[in-house]
C-alpha cells in the first residue's frame, strides 16, 4: 500500500504559516515591514494578550485597490517581483508573497485599504485561510490589518506561546529593530490603550541606541565609509564605553537586520584594535551593497543573507571599523613578547577579575588547559625559530621552508578547540566550581535557550541556577576555558549560536576557544610560538575552528626568486 500522500492545502498552509509566523512578534515584524514598501510615513501597532487576542497594525501608505485587496492574502501574491530574476535585485523588506498567507491561514484577520486617489474604502475579511466577506467602506488613506486569535486553529502551536507579558516583550524588541531598519518612520507600540515604546523619525537611529543602552548620543562615534561597492554606515560607541558580552551589536545588511558570522568575524577583528577579550561595545553596521551581490532569499524570515563575495565584505567591514578607530587608540611602543592589552590599549579600563580557582596543579595562563607537545624531529631540532612579533596580530618564524607567518590568537584558538572536542567526545569537559557563584542578567531569549539547552551546557562543564526573573547564577565554569568561560556562556545564549542543530558543537566549543585563546596585542614568548607551529604542522592543521587561515609560508625559494638571488 502507497505510503506517501500530497496534503491537504490547509494543512500545507499551516505548515507553511510555521516557517514564516513563529510568533505574535513574527505578525508585527512582516505587516509593519509592509507598511515600509508602502512608503507609510507614519505605523502604529496595538496589541492585546501580548499579540495573540489582537495584532492591529495601522499605516498612512499607498493604500490598496479593491482587486488588490481581494488577492493579497493569497498564497504567493505579491507585488514586488514578476519573475525569477528579480530574487537577484531585491530592494524591499517584503517580497516572497508568504506573509499574509501566513497570516490569514492561522488567524481570523480583516484588511481595510485606500489609496490616496480614490473616494472609497475596501475592506476583507479572512478566516483561517477562507474569505468570509468583502466589501466597500469609508476609510483613511492608507491600510489597516487587524490579525485576530492568532494560531486559535492550531492548538499545539499555541500552546507553545509564552505569556502575555513575555510575548509583548518580543513585540517590543521587534519594535525596537524595526525603527533601526528604517529610521525616516516613526513607529509607536500601543498596549491595552497605553503606549509602551515611541519613536519618532527626528530621534535617528543614535538616539535609539542611546535609549535603548544607556550610552549618551556624545559617547558615539559615527562615520560613513565607502569602498568599492560597499557603503558601510557605522555607529560605535567610543573605546571607554565596554559591555561584558556583544549583545548591543546590529547588523544591517540593504536596511535589513541579519544575523551573519562573516559580519560578526570581521567585526571582531576590526575592534580587536581597541576592545580587549570579553570587552565589546555598542556597534550598529549598516552595510549598503548592490542587490544582485548580496542573496536575501535564502531564510523564510529573511534573517540571514548570502554574500556573493565573501571575503571582499569581510575586508570592507574590519577595515572600516579599524578606520574609525585607529585615530582614538594610541600604540605608544612596539610590541615585545612581555606586552599586554592593557599596555597597547592605554584607554582599556583595567580588566575585571571574576572570582575563579584553577584547577589543583594547573600552571598559570596562558599553559593552563592547553598541552602543545613537543613532536621529536620537529621542535626538538630546533626546525622552527621565532623571530619576532608583526604588527599585532601576527609572528614571523623561521620555517625549514622558509618564512612563515603566523596568526598566534587563530593558531591558540585552534589549538583550543581540538582539546575542547577532544575531552566533549570523552563524557564532557572538566568543571571547574567558582569561590562566588557569577551574576548573568540575560534576555528573556537567551533564558529561555539556556533552559532548553541545559543538559548540553552542563556536559560542557557549566553548573548553574535561576538568581530571579532575568539574572542566573553561574556557579561552575569549564576548568580548560577559566574565566572568560562565563562571559562566553552569555554571548553564547544572547548571539543564539544553540539556534543551528547541526553545528550546535562545533559553534560553542569555537567560541569558547576564543575566548580563552591569546588576543591581539597579546603576543606570546618565543618558545611558546615554537610549540604553537611545531603543533599546528604535526596535526596537519591550517585554518581556525571559523575557517580563516592560520599562517601563510613563503618557501625559501619564493624569496630567493623575488629577491633576484635565483633565477
Amino acid at each position: 500500500m502507497p505510503k506517501i500522500k500530497v496534503l491537504p492545502e490547509s494543512i500545507a498552509r499551516k505548515i507553511a504559516a510555521g516557517e514564516v509566523i513563529e510568533r505574535p512578534a513574527s505578525v508585527v515584524k512582516e505587516l509593519v515591514e509592509n507598511a515600509f514598501d508602502a512608503q507609510a510615513r507614519r505605523v502604529e501597532v496595538e496589541i492585546e494578550e501580548g499579540g495573540l487576542r489582537l495584532i492591529r497594525v495601522r499605516d498612512d501608505g499607498q493604500g490598496m485597490e479593491p482587486e488588490d485587496l481581494k488577492q493579497c492574502y493569497l498564497p504567493h501574491a505579491t507585488s514586488k517581483i514578476s519573475s525569477a530574476e528579480d530574487l537577484l535585485r531585491i530592494e524591499t523588506w517584503g517580497f516572497r508573497g508568504e506573509a499574509l498567507a501566513a497570516i490569514a491561514a492561522v488567524s481570523r484577520l480583516k484588511i481595510s485599504s485606500r489609496p490616496a486617489e480614490a473616494l472609497l474604502g475596501a475592506c476583507v475579511e479572512v478566516v483561517f485561510g477562507k474569505e468570509a466577506s468583502f466589501r466597500e467602506c469609508g476609510h483613511p488613506k492608507g491600510t489597516i490589518v487587524e490579525a485576530k486569535d492568532l494560531f486559535a486553529n492550531v492548538p499545539a502551536r499555541r500552546a507553545f506561546m509564552k505569556g502575555p507579558r513575555a510575548e509583548g516583550s518580543r513585540v517590543t524588541e521587534v519594535m525596537k529593530i524595526l525603527a533601526l531598519e528604517n529610521p525616516s518612520v516613526s513607529l509607536k507600540l500601543k498596549l491595552k490603550e497605553r503606549t509602551t515604546f515611541s519613536y519618532h523619525q527626528e530621534t535617528g537611529r543614535k538616539g535609539l541606541l542611546a535609549a535603548w543602552t544607556g550610552v549618551r548620543e556624545e559617547d558615539f562615534l559615527e562615520e560613513v565609509l565607502v569602498q568599492g561597492p560597499y557603503t558601510l554606515e557605522v555607529l560605535l560607541s567610543k573605546p571607554a564605553v565596554r559591555f561584558p558580552t556583544a549583545r548591543h551589536f546590529y547588523f544591517l545588511v540593504n536596511q535589513r537586520l541579519v544575523r551573519d558570522k562573516i559580519l560578526l568575524s570581521a567585526a571582531l577583528e576590526g575592534l580587536a584594535l581597541a576592545f580587549p577579550r570579553g570587552q565589546y561595545p555598542v556597534l550598529l553596521l549598516s552595510l549598503k551593497l548592490p542587490p544582485e551581490l548580496v542573496d536575501v532569499n535564502v531564510h523564510p524570515t529573511k534573517g540571514e543573507v548570502r554574500f556573493k563575495q565573501e571575503r571582499e565584505v569581510f575586508q570592507a567591514v574590519r577595515r572600516a571599523l579599524e578606520d574609525v578607530l585607529k585615530p582614538k587608540v594610541k600604540i605608544s611602543a612596539p610590541i615585545s613578547s612581555s606586552s599586554n592589552a592593557e599596555e597597547d590599549l592605554p584607554l582599556a579600563p583595567p580588566r575585571e577579575k571574576t572570582a575563579f580557582s584553577p584547577p589543583a596543579g594547573a600552571q598559570p595562563y596562558p599553559s593552563a588547559g592547553l598541552k602543545i607537545s613537543e613532536p621529536e624531529g620537529l621542535y626538538s631540532k630546533k626546525e622552527w625559530r621565532a623571530i619576532g612579533p608583526l604588527a599585532r596580530e601576527f609572528y614571523l618564524c623561521e620555517s625549514p621552508k622558509g618564512l612563515l607567518i603566523l596568526d598566534y590568537h587563530a593558531a591558540h584558538e585552534r589549538l583550543l578547540f581540538e582539546r575542547l572536542k577532544e575531552a566533549y567526545a570523552q563524557g564532557g569537559l572538566p568543571r571547574q566550581k567558582l569561590l562566588f557563584p557569577h551574576v548573568l542578567v540575560l534576555s528573556v531569549e537567551a533564558l529561555e535557550r539556556l533552559e532548553s539547552h541545559r543538559p548540553f551546557l552542563e556536559r560542557l562543564g557549566y553548573s548553574f541556577d535561576q538568581g530571579g526573573p532575568r539574572e542566573v547564577l553561574v556557579r561552575a565554569v569549564p576548568a580548560l576555558v577559566g574565566e572568560g568561560a562565563v562571559l562566553a556562556l552569555q554571548e553564547i545564549l544572547e548571539q543564539a549560536l544553540l539556534q543551528e542543530p547541526g553545528r550546535i558543537l562545533h559553534e560553542v566549543l569555537a567560541s569558547l576557544a576564543c575566548h580563552r585563546a591569546r588576543r591581539a596585542g597579546e603576543a606570546p614568548p618565543p618558545e611558546e610560538v615554537e610549540k604553537l607551529c611545531a603543533e599546528l604542522k604535526s596535526q596537519g592543521l591550517e585554518t581556525c575552528p571559523h575557517g580563516r587561515a592560520i599562517f601563510w609560508e613563503i618557501s625559501l625559494d619564493e624569496i630567493q626568486r623575488r629577491l633576484g638571488r635565483k633565477v
